[in-house]
């Protein structure tokens, strides 16, 4: 987008906020529009064009060698000079940087519109593009509006939302169907089996063709979603997801498919890791032979980076479901030491 023409004269923008009340225990979601006129001075707008120009948002410290980025100079200069309306105003700005730039400085300020200005950006899907260190990494403005006050990894110093305004941004999260932020995936990847939400993960599932929802609904083991579920998993583009949900509600209905994944995926010579990882673990919720018998091939694989990387998984899923039948198969896999450092840090992932 491109940056004001001119900061020389005084510039007045309009801060339209949907201030959005989600209903605590019902599956509403009202947006009350309010409206907030705040001049910002020049000396402000001439640092905003400034970060415009340069198109995209830097951390602190980038580069191989963690240097001082003048991008971040810029918003730490931003943040000193702008008085908190203009900082509310900024967020409404045209460039997608600076938007997220003042969002960060009010939540550092703490400020006390925080939290609907947050609100208010739930269906801001514009693409920020930044740097950390020599890591590039791109999402939508909402998305880094929630990671500011819901994380440590973007910043410990900034305003952290309270259990009421987080059940508020998830309820939102959930019943908002123009909500499309990655914030609602994460949720739903972790989102307990509530009789209150049931509907409304089912219809995520099934209308907004989310498979991440499938995985949700997994969880309340309710047969009447069977169908649902094995649809997703005769694709391969959703069967991650659906290997999951097969995890979560592992229905004898969905074993032959499980085996005939791992076949095909064995027979490759190209590895879908993510997918090798949640397969194994939905495997060993089936204490059968035929399970124990594809264990016992990893097991027994002269492939040594086969034998790591799967035995690695294998390894995972036998100590999150532990079962007597497989001890064995568990106790052969030996795993080097990066590998063991591996299991270490993924027992986290997909829990």
């Amino acid at each position: 987008m491109k940056p004001e023409k001119s900061a020389s004269k005084r510039i007045s923008i309009v801060t339209i906020v949907f201030l959005l009340v989600a209903l605590l225990g019902a599956d509403q979601v009202i947006a009350q529009p309010y409206t907030n006129t705040v001049s910002v001075r020049p000396v402000v707008m001439k640092i905003v064009n400034d970060i415009s120009k340069v198109g995209r948002f830097e951390d602190k410290l980038i580069g191989y060698a963690g240097e001082k980025s003048k991008q971040w100079s810029r918003f730490e200069k931003l943040n000193q000079i702008a008085e908190s309306a203009e900082l509310r105003a900024l967020t409404q700005y045209n460039n997608v940087v600076v938007r997220c730039y003042a969002f960060h400085g009010l939540a550092l300020r703490k400020d006390t519109a925080v939290f609907p200005i947050l609100l208010s950006h739930l269906r801001d899907t514009a693409l920020v593009e930044g740097i950390s260190f020599d890591l590039g990494w791109a999402e939508k403005a909402g998305d880094y509006f929630i990671d500011v006050v819901t994380t440590t990894e973007v910043d410990l110093k900034t305003y952290k939302l309270n259990t009421l305004q987080k059940e508020k941004l998830d309820s939102i999260l959930l019943y908002d169907k123009q909500v499309v932020l990655q914030a609602k995936n994460e949720l739903l990847a972790n989102l307990k089996p509530k009789a209150k939400n049931y509907d409304r993960v089912g219809e995520i599932a099934v209308t907004e063709n989310n498979s991440i929802a499938v995985v949700a609904l997994a969880r309340y083991k309710n047969p009447n979603d069977l169908n649902i579920i094995n649809d997703y998993l005769e694709k391969k583009e959703t069967q991650h997801d659906a290997v999951y949900a097969v995890r979560e509600f592992p229905d004898a209905k969905f074993y032959p498919r499980l085996v005939q994944i791992f076949e095909r995926e064995w027979a490759l010579k190209a590895y879908d890791y993510p997918l090798w990882r949640i397969l194994y673990q939905a495997l060993a919720k089936y204490p059968t032979p035929q399970t124990l018998a594809l264990f016992e091939r990893t097991a027994r694989t002269d492939d040594k980076f086969r034998y790591q990387t799967l035995g690695e998984y294998l390894i995972i899923a036998l100590t999150r479901y532990p079962n007597p039948m497989f001890d064995k198969v568990k106790n052969k896999i030996k795993l080097d030491n990066f590998h063991l450092e591996e299991v270490s840090q993924e027992m986290n992932s997909e829990k």
